[in-house]
């Protein structure tokens, strides 16, 4: 029986094999799959596993996936797509939007180590880890904590534990407590909310909710706005999200062939599709070959669109990828704009 379901488990999941001639162990690459699920299949094989971050459309993910192949580490990868809603939670987690990103945990669900990038170093020490269980020191997980790796993965760890069991109804109050005196940031001050609110501890939730709300840097707006949503629930019981401005715009830009040196012309349609004025606080460029013509700020009217203008002058003779970045007051207040050219 346990057989079965493990096969099915394999189906739903979509695996792929790689053969490693005639040793019992071998790679396992799965999409999207459940920890707990991928965890079960690492106890059943007695082997750590491996988690990795990563956004398909990037060059470096894309990187990873052929060299993983290559390598042939042998052990379950579960390859999460961070572009997909049900993964925002792994970027909350580690408050990163950094990828691709490797987390390798021992059976019992502990985190051993997180490795960033898809360099044949990177790959090096990946294999280290899954086969001695221990922490590789040979990178530096360079981390929006100012934390030592040592003492991030540790912690790291014990948020995760309290995550997983805040899921199964367990009461999470005092690890959640003692965390946050060591690591204060929006993941923690989320799940604690979460248990008080869960618990009948509404006034001291909705306190935690308002220290959750003033976490407003550029990074935090990006990575925790359905942290933030929730937060304005906890406080407010009748907080409706539809009554804020929602911006809807594109993600991806293909300007096709650009000839290098000559500015190219493109715009991009905004749409307030909420119910209340969306304002553009601020348009981010990623570098001087993307200008902005006419204003930065605007005002939007629900359902309504505004036109902004940009130029676009490739400075190498290659396929160019950049990114802007759309900053407004909508719920979603952090919204990319990935821009591809080929001067090649």
């Amino acid at each position: 029986m346990e057989l079965i379901q493990r096969i099915c488990l394999m189906a739903i999941l979509g695996i792929i094999f790689i053969s490693t001639g005639c040793s019992s162990r071998h790679l396992e690459v799965l999409y999207n799959g459940n920890f707990h699920d991928i965890q079960q299949i690492a106890i059943n094989r007695n082997e750590n596993f491996c988690v990795v971050l990563l956004d398909t459309s990037n060059l470096t993910s894309k990187i990873y996936k052929e060299r993983l192949e290559r390598n042939h580490i042998k052990t379950v990868f579960n390859m999460i797509d961070i572009r997909l809603p049900q993964n925002n939670w792994y970027q909350q987690w580690l408050y990163s939007i950094s990828d691709p990103i490797t987390c390798i945990f021992s059976p019992s669900g502990n985190l051993i180590d997180i490795i960033p990038g898809a360099s044949r170093k990177c790959f090096d020490c990946i294999g280290q880890v899954v086969k001695t269980g221990e922490m590789c020191r040979k990178l530096v997980y360079y981390n929006n904590f100012s934390m030592d790796k040592e003492q991030l993965i540790s912690l790291l760890s014990d948020i995760l534990f309290c995550k997983l069991d805040l899921e199964k109804g367990l009461n999470i109050e005092p690890r959640i407590n003692k965390l946050m005196d060591s690591i204060n940031y929006p993941y923690t001050a989320y799940l604690r909310m979460m248990n008080l609110d869960k618990y009948g501890k509404h006034e001291t939730a909705q306190l935690v909710a308002k220290h959750l709300l003033t976490f407003d840097s550029d990074l935090e707006l990006e990575i925790y706005p359905e942290l933030f949503i929730a937060a304005k629930g906890v406080i407010d019981s009748c907080y409706n999200p539809k009554v804020e401005p929602v911006l809807e715009c594109v993600t991806l830009i293909e300007l096709g062939r650009c000839e290098k040196g000559v500015a190219k012309s493109f715009k991009i349609e905004i749409f307030n599709s909420g119910n209340a004025p969306l304002e553009i606080k601020e348009v981010q460029l990623s570098c001087s070959c993307v200008k902005l013509i006419g204003d930065e700020i605007y005002t939007i009217l629900p359902q309504e669109s505004q036109y902004i203008n940009f130029e676009f002058t490739a400075d190498k003779d290659e396929k160019i990828e950049r990114e802007l970045i759309l900053k407004s007051n909508g719920i979603y207040p952090m919204h990319k704009i990935k821009i591809i050219a080929d001067s090649s």
